[in-house]
């Protein structure tokens, strides 16, 4: 998968992860009951016995490995976040940020999953944006460190009432 993920995909890639999660919960549900039997010994054919584990175990560990990779995937989708991103910070001109993307949890989750959340778990391509250019959160301007320096502003003597800062959104390109 390395770097085939991306923006136009990453949808039907949680969206796979997730039926793929279903569909080993769901035969490993359906085994389990012929897992009792082998289990209390009401399972005599031994060639059936080896079909039996060897389902169980594979959907088991399959479900196991599945839900790991999708808990992290659902972590980076929460946190606006590519792979790249979680591992490196993205660079600003404000410097590194690696929360620079994060927009809130329900935003984050439009930006892969589309507004309409009736949608959402369907495999149709609803994200949001071109792939090119991201929107960034705001950023309050007392926050950025070339801004919030007050001794430069200190120098002519005046004193002025602090105010209400104004916050803005950026956009600007995810690598």
């Amino acid at each position: 998968v390395n770097n085939c993920i991306g923006f136009s995909n990453y949808k039907f890639f949680l969206l796979f992860l997730a039926y793929s999660l279903l569909y080993c919960l769901y035969i490993a549900a359906t085994v389990f009951k012929y897992f009792i039997k082998y289990w209390t010994g009401e399972l005599t054919n031994g060639r059936s016995k080896f079909h039996v584990l060897f389902l169980l175990f594979v959907a088991v560990m399959f479900f196991v490995s599945l839900m790991f990779l999708f808990g992290y995937h659902c972590w980076l989708v929460s946190r606006n976040r590519s792979t790249l991103e979680a591992f490196s910070a993205p660079v600003f001109q404000n410097g590194p940020d690696k929360n620079g993307f994060n927009l809130g949890f329900v935003k984050n989750l439009q930006q892969v999953f589309g507004e309409e959340k009736k949608l959402w778990l369907l495999p149709i391509a609803s994200s949001q944006g071109d792939g090119h250019f991201f929107p960034m959160r705001a950023l309050c301007e007392a926050q950025n460190p070339l801004l919030a320096n007050e001794e430069q502003w200190e120098d002519d003597g005046i004193d002025e009432e602090p105010h209400e800062y104004s916050m803005h959104q950026d956009i600007r390109v995810r690598v």
